[in-house]
């Protein structure tokens, strides 16, 4: 296979490769360079069943699993092709993706590819871009890969449930001219699921205050597993890759005693490099970060889950554990390479400003949420012409937090100065904090249609926290 060839040339060094802990069925390939070190830390990899170097064909079929999350005890989800989280699809710029989705579930679902900027009737939204696939059809989506970065895929059909029960995987997308000695690479997925002592998912309560906050599951997963460890060479760069695919749940990163260099974020790599004492992560964004653990063998250091809060009126999270760094020998610092990307500042001059409120409604007893006071429901579309560039005004009138996801295009965050940010990036998601607002500038390139914009915090945007954007030729 191409893909085997290619992926065994890549200069990682060798490192434990830990994924979910499920047996794979033919759409998994646990292993496909022929070595056991492609990833330092990864879900089990969708096997290519494509041999052309520039195109990479997989299936991912959604169905009920049984997996053991506690230990010791049996859990029932709904996985695609048995792994949990879902197989990482794994392609580099510029190739062609097909994936045949088929859909083994009780219920109709979707797949929806999370910042992948591809044709319109490839965006997996019911409501805009095709009709839910029914329980045992079967929907291919194809599109080519035009950006490098940590994308991934879940349903867009009742998501909180089918999102919450295990439907999510990563896809990365490498770039063939970036610097290969970056550091050991990992993909690392963050989830949560709602689980009870004996592993039995829990059923999803609905009462308005919980959607108002946002459910979060009991038991938070890193690649699908409570705990994760990793095997490391003290002073040695690791690379972390990382998504946060929770219905609600924040993580605000740290690891004791160093500094965190975030290097990309949701459309690629950044401008330039960015030092981080800690860094946030919300529902559906995506972090690029290098660090150099140093530590006598021996040893272990915890990347650190530290207190964060999703609104005024909850309570900070605890501390936590989330990834285990054991010094198992000493490692040879090399040189960081030069990490810059030519990246265009898009010119707010003269483009539309276009409100967006983000509102909650409990006047008459009941939770109504919404964009500009109105529900998805009852909601007008957002307006805009293939070519036009729009200063979206986000604005959080309650107290809780709303990442705001763009399906379909990258926008660039305005500062005070109303220039883009810098370092820039390139962005789908992005936390709006209580209270707040920011403002987003984004251009239409050539592909028009209907194309979504909610808040990720799930319950929130089923509760009617999301819009259309409808982008005219």
């Amino acid at each position: 296979m191409k893909l085997r060839r290619w992926l065994a040339m890549l200069p990682w060094a060798p490192i434990l490769v830990l994924g979910s802990g499920c047996s794979a069925p033919v759409e998994v390939d646990q292993n496909p360079s022929g070595d056991p070190t492609v990833f330092g830390l990864a879900p089990p990899l969708a096997k290519d069943l494509d041999p052309n170097a520039d195109r990479v064909r997989v299936t991912l079929r959604a169905s009920a699993t049984t997996l053991e999350i506690l230990p010791g005890h049996a859990s029932t989800l709904q996985t695609y092709s048995g792994a949990l989280p879902g197989p990482l699809i794994h392609a580099k710029r510029g190739d062609h993706l097909s994936v045949h989705f088929q859909n083994d579930l009780a219920e109709p679902s979707t797949l929806h590819f999370h910042g992948v900027r591809g044709e319109n009737s490839m965006d997996g939204v019911p409501s805009a871009t095709q009709p839910a696939v029914a329980p045992g059809d079967t929907f291919d989506y194809e599109f080519d890969l035009q950006d490098a970065g940590l994308f991934w895929y879940h349903p867009h059909h009742d998501s909180v449930a089918q999102l919450g029960s295990g439907l999510y995987g990563a896809l990365l997308v490498d770039d063939p001219d970036e610097p290969a000695d970056i550091g050991r690479q990992s993909v690392v997925v963050l989830s949560d699921v709602s689980l009870d002592a004996d592993g039995n998912p829990l059923p999803f309560a609905s009462d308005p205050q919980t959607i108002l906050e946002g459910r979060e599951g009991g038991v938070v997963l890193i690649n699908g597993r409570p705990a994760q460890s990793l095997e490391v060479r003290s002073g040695e760069r690791q690379r972390l890759r990382i998504l946060n695919a929770a219905r609600s749940r924040y993580f605000r990163l740290g690891l004791p005693g160093h500094s965190l260099l975030q290097i990309g974020s949701d459309g690629g790599q950044l401008e330039e490099p960015l030092s981080l004492s800690e860094a946030l992560i919300v529902p559906g964004e995506r972090l690029d970060l290098v660090i150099e653990p140093n530590g006598e063998v021996g040893t272990e250091l915890g990347l650190l889950a530290l207190p964060v809060s999703r609104g005024l009126p909850l309570a900070e999270s605890a501390t936590s554990t989330l990834l285990t760094l054991k010094f198992v020998a000493e490692g040879e610092p090399t040189p960081m390479p030069s990490l810059q990307r030519s990246l265009a500042a898009l010119d707010p001059a003269g483009a539309e400003h276009v409100p967006i409120a983000l509102t909650i409604d409990q006047s008459d007893g009941s939770l109504q949420m919404g964009i500009n006071g109105v529900p998805f429901s009852l909601a007008e579309p957002v307006h805009a012409r293939v070519g036009a560039t729009q200063i979206l005004s986000i604005e959080n009138k309650s107290p809780y937090s709303h990442p705001f996801h763009l399906h379909g295009f990258f926008f660039q965050v305005l500062g005070d100065d109303q220039q883009p940010e810098r370092p820039l990036a390139l962005k789908d998601t992005l936390e709006i904090p209580p209270l707040s607002g920011r403002e987003l500038v984004v251009s239409y390139d050539d592909r028009p249609g209907m194309w979504m914009f909610h808040c990720h915090v799930l319950d929130h945007a089923e509760a009617g926290m999301m819009g259309m954007l409808h982008v005219m030729p």
